[in-house]
């Protein structure tokens, strides 16, 4: 399976259950890959959203998404830090866009490990409208669990080792 380089910029687009588009992230960096995980940031970047209106982020971010779950991660790096996950499919990487399916649920993650579920409203409807098959929906409750688990005991980019391993990757970039 084909991963994105170190060093070089993707687009990381984020489709709904049939295809469409939701939104994409224009320039972001590779930081880390094996063959499973992609690490990068991005930094003020433009976004280009389903219906055609286009903004920029306002503060950087460190992304992590590892094909092996339904969900990927971005640390945002705000005053007050946090985490943003999207319950969504395992990417895939084709030329230099990485791409998922967002499945509308996403968990919010305070740096003291809190957290919050939400638009879990959004789900609901979206699943009845794309018609959600019941192995998405088993996949994706599986995987919110999974989550939680890795949230619960600092797992993954969680782990403090992990953020601050990454986190001090992205400010060497920034750096030079």
């Amino acid at each position: 399976m084909e991963v994105p380089i170190v060093d070089t910029c993707i687009i990381i687009e984020s489709i709904k259950h049939d295809g469409s588009l939701h939104r994409r992230w224009m320039e972001n960096i590779v930081l880390y890959q094996d063959d499973h995980v992609v690490v990068g940031y991005n930094n003020r970047t433009i976004v280009k959203e389903r219906n055609q209106s286009i903004w920029q982020t306002n503060e950087p971010a460190i992304f992590y998404f590892d094909r092996r779950y339904w969900f990927n991660i971005v640390f945002i790096l705000t005053d007050q830090p946090f985490f943003y996950c999207n319950l969504s499919t395992p990417f895939t990487f084709k030329g230099e866009v990485l791409q998922y399916i967002d499945y509308d649920l996403d968990v919010i993650v305070q740096t003291d490990g809190s957290y919050q579920i939400v638009d879990e409203d959004e789900y609901i409807k979206n699943g009845d409208f794309y018609q959600y098959p019941p192995s998405v929906r088993q996949s994706i409750s599986k995987h919110l669990e999974i989550l939680i688990k890795w949230i619960t005991l600092n797992k993954g980019p969680f782990d403090h080792k992990n953020k601050q391993y990454f986190y001090t990757l992205y400010k060497n970039k920034m750096s030079k």
